[in-house]
């Protein structure tokens, strides 16, 4: 993790504490340092500013597929399918779909 960029995002973060691009950056750097805890708290800062944040509906998917919990991967997963549901990002809804499959079967 580059402490330099997470120190400046904090700080940022400070300065406008409802803006989802800082809290799901903060919570990627604390994610690519293996940092889960700390990812998950601010996936869910995220979350709690923008609930249908499909971004952060998936990485948090991933963590916990990661840690062996399923039910709670599929269950943000399903969560991000309903949000994308009258989407055309067909992409995005393939991703959420194939991990569920994935984890599922």
């Amino acid at each position: 993790m580059n402490q330099e960029r997470l120190a400046k995002l904090l700080q940022m973060f400070e300065e406008n504490k409802v803006d989802t691009f800082l809290t799901y950056a903060i919570a990627l750097e604390y994610l690519g340092d293996s940092n889960t805890e700390n990812a998950l708290i601010w996936f869910n800062k995220t979350l709690e500013i923008n609930t249908e944040h499909v971004a952060t509906l998936y990485q948090i998917a991933m963590v916990y597929s990661n840690l062996g919990q399923t039910e709670k991967a599929c269950n943000f997963l399903e969560k991000g399918l309903e949000i994308l549901k009258n989407s055309k990002d067909t992409k995005t809804k393939n991703e959420f779909r194939s991990l569920l499959d994935e984890l599922r079967y």
